[in-house]
């Protein structure tokens, strides 16, 4: 008798120091199961800690009205005054730099007409930074590579994963870098092609993020193009031939009118087959025949006339009345000119 009074009064205690609490407060403490079958689950992502995007399902939930978020982290619970929607719907908040503080755990609400749900964030294992860019390779050595990037987050909370391949491998080499923004390749083969790539996150220095940056644009080295001949430019290639070409036409030109001269200055050599002609057609005249001009012809001729004298050798006899009569035995032929002196020859006494 007495053990069930004492059972009995075990029992009265517990159901005494049961604490009374409201619908609301106890939707807080409702197991995931329970909670995610009435409201979707919020993902949140900070975009290299410029803004923030909180989504949820809209499909998923109660759709009679809209769900409103509400957030915090040590303040009161302000609502979203930025909402993204699916159609009508609610779907996400977006939030600016100045509503992001990615060391504080970050608390949002979603709620609808007496019901609400809770969750809780560390936004510094959120955070996405962008992309890699200035992406720039160049030859250290004859044997040895630098990559060297930029990134819009500060170096110290970043770590890298660097892929590189050559033309002739099938798969991406991997190469961890952690703070600093450049990596080396040694022991390069410049007739091979090399691509390079780069993409960043948040190391555990500065917050537990899993989730990777987008591929930063590809850069290549190597390959043909070291090995490739330098092509001329294109006025060059335009200009070469073209001057080539013009003075090949101005050389045929020179030589034209130089075989023409040369007709009119070289006479023409007969030949036994053209005799004919010149007798014939040309009565003898051979500076015709030849093709010697007119002018050139008259400028052989001399410019001088010369008068003829007749010498001639007397008998002896015959010499003293040869002088007694007092003729000249010269004839002069040319009026114009003065008769030189003649000579005669005597005998020897």
């Amino acid at each position: 008798m007495l053990l069930l009074l004492a059972l009995l009064g075990v029992a009265m205690n517990l159901v005494s120091l049961t604490p009374q609490r409201s619908q609301d407060t106890m939707a807080d403490f409702l197991p995931m199961s329970t909670a995610s079958a009435t409201f979707p689950n919020v993902q949140c992502w900070v975009f290299n800690v410029e803004f923030m995007n909180c989504t949820w399902d809209s499909s998923s939930g109660p759709q009679s009205t809209n769900l409103t978020l509400y957030y915090w982290y040590r303040d009161p619970p302000k609502e979203c005054s930025q909402y993204l929607f699916a159609g009508a719907i609610t779907s996400g908040c977006w939030f600016g730099r100045e509503d992001i503080d990615i060391y504080n755990n970050f608390n949002v609400e979603l709620r609808a007409p007496g019901r609400h749900f809770k969750q809780e964030m560390k936004l510094q294992d959120l955070v996405i930074p962008w992309a890699p860019d200035n992406l720039t390779v160049y030859s250290v050595n004859d044997s040895q590579l630098e990559l060297k990037w930029a990134s819009s987050y500060k170096a110290t909370c970043l770590q890298h994963l660097v892929q590189y391949k050559s033309d002739i491998d099938s798969s991406w080499t991997e190469q961890y870098v952690h703070q600093r923004q450049q990596f080396g390749l040694p022991s390069v083969d410049e007739h091979k092609l090399y691509t390079f790539r780069v993409r960043s996150r948040f190391r555990p220095y500065c917050g537990n993020a899993q989730q990777w940056s987008q591929w930063s644009p590809v850069v290549q080295w190597g390959g043909r193009r070291p090995r490739e001949r330098p092509s001329l430019p294109v006025l060059e290639t335009v200009l070469v031939p073209l001057g080539l070409l013009t003075g090949f036409i101005f050389l045929i030109t020179m030589l034209t009118r130089l075989e023409r001269v040369w007709v009119v200055l070289m006479p023409r050599i007969p030949s036994l087959n053209s005799l004919d002609d010149l007798v014939t057609t040309h009565q003898g005249n051979f500076s015709t025949w030849s093709g010697v001009s007119k002018g050139l012809a008259e400028s052989l001729q001399p410019d001088y006339s010369e008068r003829l004298c007749h010498v001639s050798e007397l008998p002896q006899k015959a010499g003293a009345q040869s002088e007694g009569s007092g003729g000249s035995p010269c004839s002069q032929h040319n009026p114009y000119w003065a008769p030189p002196p003649c000579y005669s020859l005597d005998p020897e006494p």
